[in-house]
């Protein structure tokens, strides 16, 4: 599997970024981009993550969908920024959605502030579906 730059086009395979922390698919199907992330997504990796959060929120798919079910880390910082990316995102006619899964994932949500800005997904297909 070839890495470039976290992204791919094709449906069912999607590619990892070079340090396999996050992968990022397109569902043609439901017309969404899905970046799951997996391991920590703290400050030594949010960079890069933010830049494939920003193309996929330019990629023109009505919805992106971050899925933290695999995360076992997410910094305060990375939550916080979260929020801005809604904002961005939401000026830009793309509905950004979370699955966090994890109740420490939930938590740096909650302390931040940011949960509210994020309707809340049991799941992929809740987030998928709706």
């Amino acid at each position: 599997m070839s890495a470039n730059n976290g992204a791919t086009t094709q449906d069912s395979s999607p590619r990892f970024h070079p340090s396999r922390t996050w992968a990022q698919r397109v569902d043609r199907r439901r017309r969404s981009v899905v970046l799951r992330v997996e391991g920590e997504l703290d400050a030594a990796v949010y960079p890069q993550f933010r830049a494939t959060l920003d193309e996929a929120i330019d990629a023109g798919a009505p919805t992106v969908v971050i899925d933290l079910r695999a995360a076992r880390f997410l910094s305060l910082r990375a939550a916080a920024s979260l929020g801005a990316v809604r904002q961005r995102a939401a000026c830009n006619g793309v509905d950004l959605r979370i699955v966090a899964g994890r109740p420490a994932i939930e938590r740096a949500f909650e302390l931040t502030g940011v949960r509210p800005m994020f309707g809340y997904y049991s799941s992929m297909r809740a987030a998928l579906d709706d």
